[in-house]
């Protein structure tokens, strides 16, 4: 289960204050592993005040890798034409990050096949001109997408960035669900093909990074599918709908009174209490339940760091006690750890 090693990124395309109140927060916790190592932003969907913060986290030796934007064409907020200059124009102008993602054309699962099709196509083309109008010193740099349904339209994204060099890929064809098939959803069709993606780009000497995938119960997923990296913004958004991670585990609303819905299933101290024994987490901030229970920036850096804790667990190779986490969780992980990491 060791060998290659995963890397979490902290996805942070948020305001400057939310940074600040984010790295103040992990610093209170006292963490045993820095969560923020990786980070990533989409520069052109944030005040400048983010970029001056990430800057200064580069500076600082973490690694800041900038997002395309191509979700907010998918939420409607452009057109994607219109990223491509601006997009240009941003990675021109800020030389300092670690990866630089190119404008990818993101299908949704509501798309027809022809739509899909035409996204790839997009997608491709336009990765390619871009590629070749950056700055020669960002190419070695660069992170173009591959997008699809299907194998074919996988491979046509493949054939085109093999032939482009690049060191790293992304993938982002996750199913999506929510208003504006805004959220990723790891459905089996998308897992295999994911598969195949980066058993390709392995054998062509390039790593792969998954957009958008981060619960802790994925994460035996993620690393046994051999992935090199992915990101999510899944810590802030459940810390937003008042849940909290443990690691392997799926979240819990700690405001136990609320049993709404299978999604905001609720979970008592007591139970929190005994699965945080179970799963060693520790952290100033889950110390005092009812502040974890009041105060959202305070579940947002716990559950961070509670991504980072997985993914070093997972690192370790501490089978055994991965299994029992998987096993004490919801039935639907129980098979986790059997299918991913054996």
């Amino acid at each position: 289960m060791l060998g290659h090693q995963l890397r979490f990124v902290a996805s942070m395309t948020v305001c400057p204050s939310d940074i600040k109140k984010i790295r103040r927060h992990v610093e209170m916790a006292q963490p045993a592993i820095d969560p923020l190592q990786n980070v990533l932003i989409t520069p052109m969907f944030v005040e400048r005040g983010s970029v001056d913060l990430a800057r200064q986290m580069a500076e600082d030796g973490r690694h800041v890798m900038f997002d395309s934007g191509g979700y907010y064409v998918q939420l409607g907020r452009l057109r994607y034409e219109e990223l491509y200059m601006p997009l240009l124009t941003t990675y021109r102008e800020n030389r300092w990050a670690s990866v630089y993602t190119l404008p990818d054309h993101v299908p949704t699962s509501q798309d027809s096949t022809e739509v899909v099709d035409l996204k790839v196509k997009d997608t491709i083309r336009f990765s390619t001109l871009f590629f070749e109008e950056m700055p020669d010193d960002l190419k070695s740099r660069a992170m173009p997408v591959v997008q699809g349904h299907t194998y074919k339209q996988v491979d046509e994204c493949l054939r085109a960035y093999i032939r482009l060099g690049v060191k790293r890929i992304g993938f982002g064809s996750f199913g999506t669900q929510g208003q504006n098939s805004e959220i990723n959803v790891a459905t089996k069709s998308a897992v295999e093909i994911a598969r195949y993606v980066i058993d390709v780009a392995h054998d062509n000497g390039m790593q792969v990074h998954l957009f958008g995938l981060g619960t802790p119960s994925l994460v035996a997923m993620i690393k046994g599918i051999k992935a090199d990296s992915f990101d999510s913004a899944t810590w802030l958004k459940s810390a937003g709908f008042g849940q909290v991670f443990l690691p392997f585990m799926r979240a819990y609303n700690i405001s136990y009174g609320i049993s709404v819905s299978e999604l905001q299933k609720g979970i008592t101290f007591e139970q929190f209490n005994d699965w945080r024994n179970l799963t060693g987490h520790q952290c100033q901030l889950c110390e005092n339940l009812s502040n974890l229970n009041l105060y959202k920036m305070h579940r947002a850096a716990h559950n961070l760091i509670v991504m980072a804790e997985t993914v070093a667990m997972v690192n370790d190779g501490n089978g055994a006690h991965i299994q029992a986490i998987y096993k004490a969780g919801s039935p639907k992980y129980r098979e986790e750890f059997e299918k991913w990491l054996q």
